[in-house]
């Protein structure tokens, strides 16, 4: 038995209150207190296998919802390009017939020169310059000529024949003959917007 200030206690630590419990000498029994102070045990979790069941379940719907989510960009995606399709084709209807007054001025412009070079006059210059005038103002719009000229091969995806000139000289065959009105496309067009007008040679012993 030792003493203390506070009272008499028994060899094994315990209080020899006589109001205790316990008999002097018994050990106390240890109690483990839950993180809220209680005495009381905490009720058992759900089993591993099910949480893991669950996190399953929801990572395969995250998976499904980011397939949906890239279907949806897709079919967005064509939308838009179809649109800005149809716009294109919209504005191409309202300019086709000023790029066609173009296209007949460049000709006029480009046979002017010519004659005027034939002829030996300084005209030619200011015909050359109102050329590439219009080859510029047809840039802005991102247009551009598709170079017809006289003996070039006939290309049926620029040109288009309007006449066809008898020739005997077999080299001459399926050429330009003259172009009676230049053809323009859109920049990296798969199609020209504008065929050439021309006429072609065809000689007649290669029938």
């Amino acid at each position: 038995m030792y003493e203390s200030q506070n009272g008499a206690f028994g060899a094994s630590g315990v209080d020899s209150d006589p109001d205790s419990p316990f008999e002097e000498g018994e050990s106390v029994p240890r109690v483990e207190l839950e993180p809220d102070g209680s005495g009381r045990r905490a009720p058992a979790g759900p089993p591993l296998a099910e949480v893991a069941a669950a996190v399953g379940a929801l990572e395969d719907q995250v998976r499904r919802f980011h397939v949906r989510a890239e279907n949806y960009e897709a079919i967005i995606r064509q939308m838009q390009g179809r649109i800005e399709h149809l716009q294109g084709d919209q504005v191409q209807a309202l300019l086709k017939p000023a790029i066609r007054r173009f296209a007949g001025l460049h000709t006029q412009a480009v046979e002017a020169a010519e004659r005027a070079r034939d002829r030996g006059e300084q005209a030619d210059q200011d015909f050359d310059f109102f050329v590439t005038a219009i080859e510029e103002t047809l840039a802005l719009l991102d247009i551009e000529s598709v170079g017809a000229a006289p003996l070039a091969d006939f290309d049926p995806g620029k040109h288009h024949a309007v006449r066809v000139v008898a020739t005997d000289d077999p080299k001459l065959d399926r050429r330009v003959q003259r172009v009676l009105r230049q053809g323009f496309t859109y920049v990296e067009a798969e199609r020209v917007f504008l065929p050439a007008r021309v006429s072609i040679y065809r000689c007649e012993t290669s029938r």
